[in-house]
Order: structure tokens, then C-alpha cells, then sequence
């Protein structure tokens, strides 16, 4: 089991480097608004009436902000920061940029793995479509110190491994079980067989509740009722 992917180092707030979609954006309608606002105040205070060619470049500004929808279609976000080393998850121990961190070592462990290259932001009238990959985390207390990295799946295929690696460190208690470390996992991967028995044989130890585990694993009652006739549950 071996699971890589590159660590990513943050350094500009994400609002002060805008995409060329965002800065067409935001310009041409800061332009606009100072364009038109004088011409719209003196023709109400003071009675005035602008030539209709005066009106002519407020619509081609108009129409450069309506072209920033268009652009953003195929925009990604700008990286806010650079690459730096290697995340890698093996059997036993993790190693960051050449560093080992055995599992059973660890404290305070966080893995959040749920956004990959390619995936659609949350942007849906104007900035970029589409998202790096980079704001996956992973942190832990290793020595009393404590570890922060962020790093990049750089597809859905990419994330699935990650998933997967989770899955089988977990369930196979690579990591000393907790019960946030299954929040780990996300809800869609969650339907695989390997965490499934995981969280049967939590519930038979009765280190996990019964309502909990097929809550986690999203199951209607009646999937309820045969996950318990699968797995022998009273």
C-alpha cells in the first residue's frame, strides 16, 4: 500500500490575486458604476440630457463585464502559493518531505481529503469554474509538535486512492482507533465493503453504537435490518 501526493504551501490570500475572469469582472463594473453615475445624477438634479453617443461606452463596458461569464467557463483558481515535497502514506508510517511519522505515534490526527483538480467551485455566477485540488489538510501532534500540511489531489481518480488508503490504515488500525478518525472517510466511499466489515466488527466489540455505525455508513432501516443478519448482530 503506497499512496503520494505534493504538498502545497499557501502564501496569498485568495481574494488579492483575482483570475482574469474576476478582475474583468470587478473592473469593468467598478468602471461603469463611476462612468455612469455622475451622467445619471446630472440628469436628474439638473435637468440635463447627455447625447444618446454618451451612453455608447458604458455599453461596451457593459459587455466586457457580461464577457467574464464566458471566460470563466474554463478558468481554474490562481494557486495562491507553490509546491514543496512529498506526502506519502505506507503500511506502518507516513513521510513528509523525507521525514517518518509512525501512525502509532501520532496525536490529534486530522485528514481532511474531499477536494481534488477539476472539481467545480461553488462559483456559480462569476470566478473561476473550476478548483486546484489544494485545500486538502492533514495535521497532526507528533512529539509534542505539531505538523500542518496542505497538499494537492490532482484528480477524482487521485482522491478515490486517498479514500482508499484511509480506508484500509483505519480498518486495519494501522491507527490507533478513534471514533473522528471514520469521519475521515467521506460519505461516498463510505458504501465500500472493507469499511463496512470495519464497522460491523466495531458494533459486535461494542465500541461503536449500532445506530451510529448505520448511521455512518447511510443505511434506510430496512438495509439496517439485513446489515445486522450479514454481520450476526443481536
Amino acid at each position: 500500500m503506497s499512496f503520494t501526493a505534493s504538498i502545497f504551501i499557501p502564501q496569498k490570500p485568495k481574494g488579492f490575486n483575482l483570475t482574469r475572469s474576476e478582475k474583468l469582472c470587478w473592473y469593468s463594473l467598478g468602471v461603469l458604476v463611476l462612468y455612469s453615475l455622475p451622467m445619471l445624477f446630472i440628469e436628474n438634479y439638473f435637468d440635463y440630457r447627455f447625447p444618446q453617443w454618451a451612453y455608447y461606452p458604458a455599453l461596451l463596458i457593459f459587455l466586457l463585464n457580461f464577457s467574464s461569464y464566458f471566460i470563466r467557463i474554463t478558468e481554474f483558481e490562481n494557486l495562491n502559493g507553490h509546491f514543496d515535497g512529498t506526502i506519502l502514506f505506507k503500511e506502518d508510517f507516513l513521510i513528509l518531505n523525507e521525514s517518518e511519522y509512525k501512525y502509532s505515534e501520532l496525536e490529534n490526527l486530522v485528514i481532511c481529503g474531499n477536494s481534488f483538480s477539476g472539481e467545480k467551485t461553488k462559483n456559480y455566477r462569476y470566478g473561476p469554474m473550476y478548483g486546484n485540488g489544494i485545500e486538502n489538510l492533514i495535521s497532526f501532534t507528533h512529539d509534542g509538535f505539531k505538523v500542518e500540511k496542505y497538499f494537492q489531489l490532482n484528480s477524482e481518480r487521485h482522491l478515490n486512492e486517498l479514500q482508499a488508503t484511509l480506508i484500509h490504515i483505519i480498518t486495519c488500525e494501522k491507527i490507533p482507533y478513534r471514533r473522528e478518525y471514520l469521519n475521515f472517510i467521506n460519505e461516498e466511499h463510505r458504501s465500500f465493503m472493507l469499511f463496512e466489515l470495519f464497522i460491523g466488527k466495531l458494533i459486535k466489540e461494542k465500541r461503536i453504537e449500532f445506530q451510529d455505525g448505520i448511521r455512518l455508513i447511510g443505511l434506510k432501516p430496512k438495509e439496517a435490518e439485513d446489515f445486522k443478519t450479514r454481520h450476526s448482530l443481536k
